[in-house]
């Protein structure tokens, strides 16, 4: 099964991430879809949401959803090995990870004013422009 993440595709802050993901991740097994398109629309709305946080990113892995700071930190298995260290976060429980990533995403517009453009996604990663069903 993919592993796909899910991410406000007019976030700036969230396409910086993705930019960071693309350069630094070892293989090619993550496929991307903002939260936007319709492919994620679909998605959510077959596993039983009526309404998707847009102010999150998503990661399933394993056939598993995941949020917030945990999908961050279960994206760390797919990056190079030198980001091995950002392992340390899971030393912080989940009740003190999530508060500290609701306060940077509350305020992502501000402190990300420009949005970088996510022109590398290829279409075979791309959800959005090659949309399973």
């Amino acid at each position: 099964m993919d592993s796909i993440v899910f991410y406000d595709g007019a976030c700036p802050l969230c396409s910086r991430v993705i930019r960071f993901i693309l350069k630094n991740e070892k293989n090619d097994y993550l496929r991307f879809s903002s939260l936007q398109s319709n492919y994620a629309k679909k998605f959510f709305l077959k596993r039983g949401f009526t309404e998707v946080d847009m102010s999150t990113f998503y990661l399933l892995d394993n056939g598993q959803l995941y949020k917030r700071s945990s999908a961050a930190l279960r994206l760390i298995p797919y990056l190079k090995w030198f980001w091995i260290w950002l392992n340390i976060f899971w030393l912080f429980p989940k009740f003190l990870r999530d508060p500290m990533y609701v306060v940077v995403s509350r305020n992502r517009y501000k402190i990300f004013k420009r949005k970088c453009d996510i022109g590398t996604l290829s279409e075979k990663r791309d959800l959005d422009r090659n949309i399973m069903t």
